[in-house]
């Protein structure tokens, strides 16, 4: 029963890191495509990976070594993305003042990634899980900052 539960809740983080494509009228430009394809291909996967590990490593049914060794694998991948992110210069559709909050939840996030890094090397199982509620803190409200319609709120849309 403990592993189907695993199971499910691996698909239901999974399912969370997918995004409806931007309709026709709103395509994004060359950069934000390539931001895009950096949040979908690198940072999304590695924290999910690191989500699924970190909540619940303890439960699966493998090496504890093995477990730590992925965890630091998908933190390394996760720190790399994220340095990226925090260096990304391609934001031509937005204002000075639109990048600069880019730069400054990046940078952010950015350090929340090392203290996560640094957690999983030290072993730091609860510090880990406090900086990825934080790291996914500081995306969701950079996500929302940036979208003019948010598709997965919970608060439904007046018609």
């Amino acid at each position: 029963m403990r592993n189907h539960a695993t199971r499910v809740v691996l698909a239901m983080v999974l399912a969370a890191c997918t995004k409806a494509p931007v309709p026709a009228t709103q395509q994004p430009d060359a950069g934000m495509a390539a931001l895009a394809a950096l949040m979908k291909n690198q940072i999304n996967p590695a924290f999910s990976k690191l989500t699924f590990l970190v909540f619940h490593g303890e439960e699966m049914q493998e090496d504890v070594n093995a477990v730590r060794t992925e965890m630091q694998r998908a933190a390394t991948t996760l720190r790399g993305s994220i340095s990226q992110l925090r260096d990304w210069q391609e934001l031509s559709n937005q204002s000075d003042e639109g990048r600069q909050v880019f730069n400054t939840y990046a940078t952010s996030v950015d350090r929340q990634a090392q203290k996560l890094f640094d957690a999983i090397a030290g072993k730091d199982n609860d510090t880990a899980a406090s900086q990825m509620q934080e790291i996914a803190d500081t995306c969701n409200n950079c996500h929302h900052f940036f979208r003019l319609r948010i598709e997965d709120s919970v608060v439904p849309q007046r018609q």
